[in-house]
C-alpha cells in the first residue's frame, strides 16, 4: 500500500528492489496503529518525502497481526512506527519481542509512537523492549515526525552498509594480494610503533558555557609514504586485535607521560582523552594497562578519558557494561563516540551509560542550517541529559553552529573554531603563553 492506498487492498507481495539500501528502489515504511486518522495525517506528512534520493514508499497496517503478516513477507522494511495500545493493551510491545525474537530482525528500526503513555511508560519501555525510539502522539509535529524517519532511515542505511560483503565477486588472486597488503601495513605499523614514529597532535575539548578546558584529545597520526593516516583510517586498516592493543598501550603510555609534563610545569591537571582502538573493551589487559601506567607517572586516575567507538559496545555483551562501571568506579571516564549513527537501540545505551557521548562530526556541521541535522542533535542532547550524560559536540567550525549547541545546552565542544590541533610538544607553550586571541591561552579560564 502505497501513500495513497486504502487500507482494503495492503500488498500482498515485497515491494521490488535490491536488499543493498543504496541499490533499492524505495524506503519501506511500515505505519501500524488502529487509528485511521493517524494514518491520514501520516501521508500527508510523509508525502512525496526521500531521502538519499530514494523515496519513502509508506504502508499501513491497523493491528499488529496485520503487521506481523507484512513484515514475514516484506523482510526489507527499513522503519515502523509502531503504536503500543490496539488490538490488546501490549499490542504493540509484543510485536516489538516477535520481531527481534522470533523473525530475528535485529535492522529494522522501531519507533514506538503511543498516545496513552500510562499504558507503556518511557521509563519501562526503554530498558526493557529493543526499540529505536519513544514519542507521544501529542509531540509528533509534522516537522519532528519528518525529523524521526529521515535519521532512522539512515541508521538503517549506515546498519546495511556496513554489514559484510559476499565475497563471492572476489577473486582468489585478490584476496591474496590483499591478504598480504593488510600483513605489510601491519608490520609496518607496528613497527612505528615500537620505534616511537607516530605523531600526535593535541586540541582541546572546550566547555561551551566557561570557556574552560574540558579535556585534551590526543590525536595520532601516522605516516606511510605520501599517506597520513587518522583515527579513522587506522581503525579501518589496523584489524589484528593484539596489535590494536600494542597501539592502545603506546598511547596510554603517551598520555600519562605527557599529563605529567604538563603537570609538571604548574598547569592544571587536563583530563586526557584517548581514542583507543581496541574493540574489547571488557579485556582485563586494558584496565591493567592504565593502572600500571598511571602509577608509573604518578598520574591522578580520573586524568584518562578513554575514547570508545559504538562498534565495541554492540550487542548483548553485559562484559562491556562491567568493564564501563569499573572504570568508571575508579575515576576514569569512558566516552562514547561518533554517537548518533544509529547502531546502539536506546535499552543498550541506558544499560551501558558511558560518561560522555560525542555527537558525530555529520550531524554538528551546519547544524543550523540543516533542520534535519538539528532535530537530531537536538534529540541526541536531550537524551544524553536524561540520562546524566555529558554531551560533546565534535567538529565545530562555523559561528552559527556554535552558538545553536551553546543555545541547546550542550556541554562541550571541540573543533577549528574553538582551538586548532597543535603538535603535542607546542602544548605547554600554547597554555601558558598571552599571545593574541586564537592560542588556546584565551579558553583557559
Amino acid at each position: 500500500m502505497n501513500a495513497n492506498a486504502s487500507r482494503d487492498d495492503a500488498p500482498k507481495t515485497s515491494v521490488p528492489g535490491h536488499q543493498d539500501p543504496v541499490g533499492r528502489e524505495a524506503w519501506v515504511v511500515l505505519l501500524v496503529d488502529d487509528e485511521p486518522e493517524i494514518h491520514e495525517i501520516t501521508k500527508l506528512v510523509l508525502a512525496d518525502t526521500s531521502f538519499s534520493g530514494i523515496p519513502i514508499e509508506l504502508h499501513s497496517a491497523y493491528s499488529a497481526s496485520e503487521a506481523t503478516i507484512f513484515l514475514e513477507n516484506h523482510r526489507d522494511t527499513a522503519l515502523m512506527l509502531l503504536d503500543v495500545v490496539m488490538e490488546t493493551d501490549d499490542a504493540g510491545l509484543r510485536l516489538v519481542t516477535y520481531v527481534r525474537e522470533q523473525i530475528g530482525n535485529t535492522d529494522l528500526q522501531i519507533v514506538l509512537r503511543t498516545g496513552q503513555p500510562g499504558m507503556a511508560p518511557e521509563r519501562e519501555v526503554i530498558p526493557g523492549y529493543d526499540i529505536n525510539g519513544y514519542f507521544l502522539k501529542t509531540d509528533m509535529v509534522a516537522q519532528k515526525l519528518h525529523s524521526i524517519v529521515i535519521s532512522s532511515l539512515r541508521a538503517y542505511k549506515h546498519i546495511k552498509t556496513l554489514r559484510p560483503r559476499q565475497p563471492g565477486a572476489t577473486s582468489p588472486r585478490s584476496g591474496v594480494r590483499e591478504g598480504y597488503q593488510r600483513l605489510a601495513i601491519a608490520e609496518e605499523f607496528a613497527k612505528a610503533i615500537e620505534i616511537n614514529a607516530l605523531h600526535l597532535l593535541a586540541q582541546p575539548q572546550v566547555h561551551l558555557v566557561s570557556g574552560a578546558i574540558a579535556a585534551i584529545e590526543l590525536i595520532p597520526n601516522w605516516r606511510r609514504g605520501d599517506t597520513m593516516l587518522g583515527p579513522a583510517q587506522l581503525s579501518e586498516e589496523i584489524r589484528d586485535p593484539e596489535l590494536r592493543l600494542k597501539f592502545d598501550e603506546w598511547l596510554i603510555r603517551q598520555g600519562c607521560a605527557w599529563a605529567q609534563s604538563w603537570q609538571s610545569f604548574g598547569l592544571p591537571p587536563f583530563r586526557i582523552s584517548l581514542p583507543v582502538l581496541t574493540e574489547n573493551v571488557w579485556n582485563c589487559e586494558i584496565l591493567s594497562i592504565v593502572e600500571q601506567h598511571l602509577s608509573r607517572f604518578a598520574v591522578s586516575r580520573d586524568t584518562l578519558d578513554l575514547e570508545v567507538p559504538e562498534t565495541a559496545l554492540l550487542g548483548e555483551r553485559s562484559q562491556a557494561r562491567d568493564a564501563v562501571a569499573l572504570m568508571q568506579s575508579i575515576g576514569i571516564s569512558v566516552t562514547l563516540v561518533d554517537f548518533g549513527l544509529g547502531f546502539l537501540s536506546l535499552p543498550q545505551l541506558q544499560r551501558l551509560l558511558p560518561s560522555r557521548i560525542k555527537i558525530h562530526k555529520s550531524f554538528v556541521r551546519h547544524v543550523a542550517q540543516d533542520q534535519e541535522r538539528s532535530a537530531i542533535a537536538r534529540s541526541i542532547i536531550a537524551l544524553a541529559h536524561t540520562l546524566g550524560l555529558t554531551v560533546i559536540a565534535d567538529g565545530i567550525v562555523g559561528e552559527q553552529d556554535l552558538q545553536f549547541f551553546k543555545w541547546e545546552s550542550c556541554d562541550i565542544g571541540q573543533g577549528d573554531l574553538l582551538a586548532r590541533p597543535l603538535a603535542i610538544a607546542d602544548v605547554s607553550t600554547a597554555l601558558l603563553s598571552d599571545a593574541a586571541p586564537g592560542s588556546w591561552s584565551v579558553y583557559l579560564h
